[in-house]
């Protein structure tokens, strides 16, 4: 045992003797066993050890007791503790330039408690050697004599306000910092004078801490304002560690004021900063979390342990990484593995709660080196994107609906043969479905304009469908129209376009429609039209047949009387001696015979023309309807425009629906027929409106031949005709329907030429 040891050895008794410090640092660290190391000049021995029941002083080298020589070598050098792999070394300062350090070993790889409390042990322990010149007793005799001379410029150079308190609390000294900060005497601050250099506000709370720790002979501390000799206060944690006895008696307390003003400020930074983050990590739901790899200790933000719905005591890298849904978990190691190499953490993945609910987490971290490029943490965040990854597969699913539903309407269009638009006239933009680029005769591939899309318009038709659209446009009203288009190799196509008119956001007009391709029902409906001229025509002959027989069987019987009582007259007047009497009954008989034979006719024409038709409500409208469609391909043939106007609000009639409609269809062939090949004005006028208040009036009126004035008063005659081929039943047949519906049929010239044919039926429930 060397001079050191055994100064140390010989003053076991003494107040200031080290075993306290080393049995406190043993029991609150939770130790197995703690040495106390000492520096000489590059010579690290131990000077004593303890364990929870003993301390021993002693001298040896670190080996001897396997001490890791190189962290402690590293603590001296940097002053800076380390806690790793179940040691925790500490600093401590000696009256000379020689350091120290404490070693303490956990047992079974255990962390240490109360790791602050250590920290302000060897504070307390460091102030107690210098300012009892702890060196100097466990020195040699020269050195103890030096360091005896210089123990208080050691204890004034300690860079905190220390100071050494009486068992009972009170005041014995302190060092120049403390003295110099208070601006008080050592005279005034023996005993209980100390507590005037405290804020007045803190008086209370400091007392209280003090003779609580007092009372309870344990370490401990508090943070309180000091007011410094100028009266500025600023803040300073006050840690105080008792020395005690082998009894547990306190022996004396050593103190360190350490100035935290700056720190408080920043503290209160800090804390706005976190609380913003916490609001911040609330609102984007992401959370942060770091792994301290020298300690295996896991924290986490409030945000995260709610993201992961665990308690935040509970998480660690372990159970985080159980809650992986099993489908991702290889994955989720691999990304953790390449980031522990060095490698940025970025992975997507979904997790598990509680609960059973699926999560989609978004990972990101990194790794943290050390001064020396050791991993020392590994941090990093996790997003909460379940909303996101849900809204992008519904996005996605949408995309997928909206191309299925997209390549079905391509699909139903082309059978269809109905093509889709959008255009931006302002722009000039034109948007089309592929069966509308099949329609008008153009490759998808071509850029479309509007001067291609008004070529390939049929040139007769171009004047209507610009006029129709820019009246729609300005009206920003929906239009119909059918139309022809002349494709390039001189074929026909027809077609019903069906538009509407939206203002986009910037108050311009966008037209949406649609556009159908009718060439087939042309082409059908100008076969049928054929069909059912010859249908009309069969008609008409078969009633002129009927008509025939009917005449042909009524006058038999009169004709037959006729001629017999014909040559029964001549044979009477044949004789040598004509018998005038008998002569003249068969003369009588013949005239009776004859108006009898008149009689029959009127009673066949009065059948054709007084026959009750089957009387119900009907609108005019509705017949006018529905002759216009029978004809449309007719006019549309003979190149025949027709212009129509049906007032609003006209009342309802009475009458046969069917017949009204024959009349209706009879006039307007009769006016198409007498355009026939006039190189003039092809027009039809159609007007429905009131006449006052008992009838409405429909009026057709044509830009045909007109009406000689010679055949005017016979035109209603049945059987007269004015055309090559016609039977001159029709306007006869008309004018008896429109009688029978207690109305008018009339004709006149029209002025600038053509006929005006009118005709008038009272309104329901009106009588003539």
């Amino acid at each position: 045992m060397d001079e050191g040891s055994g100064a140390v050895e010989a003053r076991r008794s003494d107040a200031h003797d080290v075993g306290p410090f080393m049995r406190a640092a043993v029991t609150m660290s939770g130790a197995r066993r703690g040495f106390l190391i000492v520096g000489r000049g590059n010579e690290l021995t131990v000077a004593a050890m303890a364990d929870t029941s003993s301390v021993a002083l002693s001298s040896g080298r670190l080996g001897t007791f396997d001490i890791d020589e190189a962290t402690v070598r590293e603590v001296v050098s940097t002053g800076r503790g380390r806690n790793r792999h179940s040691i925790v070394c500490l600093p401590i300062a000696l009256p000379d330039s020689n350091d120290g350090a404490i070693y303490l070993e956990m047992p079974d790889g255990a962390a240490p408690a109360r790791v602050e409390d250590l920290e302000w042990l060897a504070t307390a322990f460091s102030a107690a050697a210098i300012a009892n010149n702890f060196h100097g007793r466990i020195g040699t005799a020269h050195a103890a004599a030096r360091a005896a001379d210089d123990s208080r410029l050691g204890w004034d150079m300690i860079p905190a306000l220390a100071w050494i308190g009486a068992p009972d609390g009170g005041f014995e000294d302190g060092n120049k910092q403390w003295f110099e900060y208070t601006g008080l005497t050592r005279e005034t601050a023996v005993g209980f004078g100390f507590v005037s250099a405290f804020h007045p506000d803190d008086v209370d709370k400091v007392i209280k801490v003090w003779t609580d720790l007092c009372t309870s002979a344990k370490p401990g501390g508090v943070e309180a304002r000091m007011l410094r000799h100028d009266g500025e206060a600023r803040w300073f944690v006050l840690r105080a560690v008792p020395l005690l006895d082998d009894d547990g008696n306190v022996i004396r307390w050593y103190g360190v004021n350490t100035d935290i003003d700056e720190l408080k400020r920043i503290e209160f930074e800090l804390a706005q900063s976190q609380l913003v983050m916490a609001v911040a990590q609330r609102i984007i739901e992401t959370g942060t979390w770091s792994w301290d790899m020298a300690t295996d200790v896991f924290t986490c933000s409030p945000e995260c342990a709610s993201i992961v719905g665990l308690d935040a005591n509970e998480i660690t890298f372990e159970t985080l990484s159980a809650r992986v849904h099993p489908d991702d978990r290889e994955m989720v190691a691999e990304a953790h593995q390449r980031a522990l190499q060095g490698e940025e953490l970025n992975v997507e993945h979904r997790f598990l709660l509680p609960d059973g609910t699926v999560k989609f987490i978004h990972a990101r971290g990194r790794l943290i080196l050390d001064e020396v490029q050791s991993p020392r943490a590994y941090i990093g965040t996790i997003a909460d994107v379940t909303e996101t990854r849900l809204a992008e597969e519904k996005i996605q699913s949408s995309l997928e609906d909206a191309q299925r539903a997209q390549a079905s309407l391509a699909e139903a269009q082309k059978l269809s043969h109905v093509g889709s638009y959008r255009i931006k006239p302002s722009k000039r933009e034109v948007v089309w479905s592929e069966e509308t680029y099949n329609i008008y005769g153009f490759d998808t591939s071509i850029a479309l304009s509007f001067e291609m899309i008004s070529e390939r318009v049929h040139p007769s038709d171009r004047e209507m469908v610009a006029a129709v659209s820019d009246r729609g446009l300005r009206e920003r009203q929906p239009w119909e129209i059918e139309h022809r288009l002349l494709l390039p190799d001189g074929s026909i196509r027809y077609v019903h376009c069906v538009t509407r008119v939206e203002t986009n956001p910037e108050e311009e007009p966008e037209v949406f429609g649609a556009i159908i391709d009718i060439t087939e029902r042309v082409k059908s409906e100008e076969a049928l039209q054929k069909a059912q001229a010859d249908i009309v025509r069969m008609n008409r002959l078969t009633a002129m047949g009927a008509v025939t027989v009917s005449i042909a069987h009524e006058m038999n019987q009169p004709l037959m009387a006729i001629v017999t009582n014909a040559a029964t007259c001549l044979s009477w007047l044949d004789r040598d001696v004509p018998d005038v009497a008998e002569a003249k009954l068969a003369a009588e008989r013949l005239v009776e015979e004859g108006k009898r034979a008149g009689d029959v006719l009127l009673n066949v024409r009065s059948m054709a023309r007084n026959s009750r038709p089957s009387m119900d409500v009907a609108d005019i409208g509705e017949v006018i309807s529905h002759v216009l469609r029978m004809l449309r391909t007719e006019f549309r043939i003979r190149q025949i425009d027709v212009f129509v106007s049906v007032s609003t609000g006209i009342p309802a009639i009475r009458g046969d629906k069917v017949q009204l409609q024959q009349v209706l269809l009879n006039l307007m062939l009769n006016a198409a027929e007498a355009i026939g090949a006039n190189d003039g004005a092809r027009r039809i006028d159609l007007t429905a409106e009131a006449d006052g208040s008992r009838s409405v009036v429909v009026r057709v009126e044509d830009t045909g031949e007109g009406i000689d004035p010679i055949a005017s008063e016979r035109i209603f005659e049945a059987f007269f005709s004015t055309k090559q081929q016609g039977t001159g039943m029709g306007l006869a047949i008309s004018k008896s329907i429109i009688s029978a519906h207690s109305g008018t049929l009339s004709a006149r010239p029209r002025a600038g030429g053509g006929a005006v044919f009118e005709f008038s039926i009272p309104f329901a429930g009106e009588s003539r």
